[in-house]
Order: C-alpha cells, then structure tokens, then sequence
C-alpha cells in the first residue's frame, strides 16, 4: 500500500487535531486541580494549607466531622444527632486526630475542588500517594469510612428529614 502527499498530510492533521484535543481536554479536566503543602489540621474535615504561596483553608467535600469547639454548628449536630454538647466536642477531637495521625506522613496532598464556600474555604476531594500500598488514598472516603464523620447533608435537608 503506497501512501501519497495528500494522505500523508491527511494523517498528519489528524495526528495534530486528536494531539491538540487530548491536551486541551487534559487541561479542562485538571483545570481545578493543585497540590497543597498542609500546615494545620484544624478539625477532622478542615485543614489549613499553603497554595501557590499563599495560606488558605481546604474543607473535604461531601463530608461532615463533628465540631471541636462549641459552636451554632455543635449545638445543631447536638440536637441532630441526639448527643450531648461534650460528646460532639469529643467525637471531634477524635476525628481530628485521625487526619492528624493519616497526614503526619504526607506534608504534600493533590486536591481535587469546585468551589470555594461561604466561608473562603477551598471544597474539594483530597488525596496522598501511600507509599507503603503503592497506591493512592482518598482522604475524603477515609474520614467517612474511618474518622467518625458522617456523609454532609446541608442544613436544610438535615431539618427536612427530622420532620
């Protein structure tokens, strides 16, 4: 089979086009994506990192820890989740030593986000390289599953489906 000039340049083009389309969709896909260097673990789902040089807060999305300091928030997961203000303060204090003790050996996370909330803070999926497993963790899923944390339901559904 013998190729000509017009075929030659026919493949070429489709080469560049699917080449610049790969990159273009590859780009789009990580467009939110960045590593963070974690400086603080404020509470079991929120953790202060510094991002290009710059400090800010990152919340693990679709999860809810139980607070550490008394606030609106504790006394809604008091009332919520049938506990005494101590007993929420204390799973708190829990889950945040359980990212503690996961992140210890992680200074480095990619994170994975959407939007920022109310708050400033980054939403978004955070994940390490496990060395050790050869694999990688998904901090989000570990919290739910490990932490003490429960899945975030927002304000609003939580008071629907008490009622």
């Amino acid at each position: 089979m013998c190729f000509t000039w017009a075929d030659w340049c026919l493949s070429l083009f489709k080469f560049i086009a699917t080449t610049f389309f790969a990159l273009f969709y590859v780009q789009s896909v990580f467009a939110h994506e960045f590593v963070a260097t974690i400086i603080k673990i404020n509470d079991g789902d929120t953790m202060t990192a510094l991002v290009n040089n710059e400090i800010t807060k990152i919340r693990l999305l679709d999860v809810d820890c139980y607070e550490t300091k008394k606030n609106a928030r504790a006394k809604f997961q008091q009332k919520y989740y049938e506990l005494s203000v101590d007993e929420v303060l204390e799973k708190g204090k829990q889950s945040r030593k359980i990212l503690k003790k996961l992140l210890k050996d992680h200074r480095y996370t990619r994170v994975e986000w959407e939007k920022r909330d109310s708050f400033g803070r980054i939403l978004g999926k955070v994940y390490l390289d496990d060395i050790k497993s050869a694999g990688i963790i998904d901090v989000n899923h570990y919290m739910l599953k490990t932490g003490g944390c429960n899945k975030y339901v927002p304000k609003n559904e939580m008071k629907k489906s008490k009622n």
